[in-house]
């Protein structure tokens, strides 16, 4: 038995409101433990205290100054 591929025939992406955006990084931090204050501590120091803290500061955007 082989495994066969067909092309989808349609291709759906999902563009998120800002606000659905904030939510998610704002869910993403939260499931660290930690601030977005503490994972800037710990980026700069550099020494995460976890690798989800790690793996979530590589994921966010710059902060709007």
């Amino acid at each position: 038995m082989s495994a066969s591929y067909t092309e989808p025939s349609e291709i759906v992406v999902h563009r998120p409101t800002p606000d659905e955006a904030q939510e998610a990084l704002d869910a993403a931090i939260a499931e660290t433990g930690f601030t977005r204050e503490e994972l800037e501590e710990q980026a700069c120091a550099g020494r995460f205290e976890t690798e989800l803290a790690r793996q979530t500061w590589c994921c966010l955007p710059p902060r709007a100054e």
